[in-house]
């Protein structure tokens, strides 16, 4: 949580002077805010950040997958006609595949956190 309120604060003193003149501070605040909203809702934050993690966790093959697309495009627009090896793309096909299974399997067991 305290890496999160850190991170989202980052972003917002981009907006305002002011959040970023007393940016230690509004980082309690955020955190104090999202400890009163955790216990609110009667979540605790070990299911939120599991389920945090597992969501994260479709992010790499979605990443991947557009890298492994422009790679096998061989557009003269994107690479400037560059070729890559045919054995590293298909590593490249293998390793993705890897991560859309390993994010599958993330997200098979969010039901059960509140079961």
């Amino acid at each position: 949580m305290i890496g999160a309120s850190y991170t989202s604060v980052s972003f917002l003193t981009t907006f305002s002077q002011r959040v970023r003149d007393h940016r230690n501070w509004v980082v309690v605040a955020f955190i104090v805010i999202s400890g009163v909203v955790f216990l609110a809702l009667g979540q605790t934050p070990v299911k939120l950040l599991i389920l945090a993690g597992a969501l994260n966790g479709l992010i790499l093959p979605i990443g991947l997958g557009v890298l492994m697309w422009v790679a096998l495009r061989r557009a003269h627009d994107l690479l400037g006609g560059y070729r890559y090896p045919r054995w590293l793309l298909v590593i490249g096909v293998l390793v993705w595949a890897l991560t859309v299974y390993l994010a599958w399997q993330s997200l098979g067991g969010i039901e059960k956190l509140w079961a």
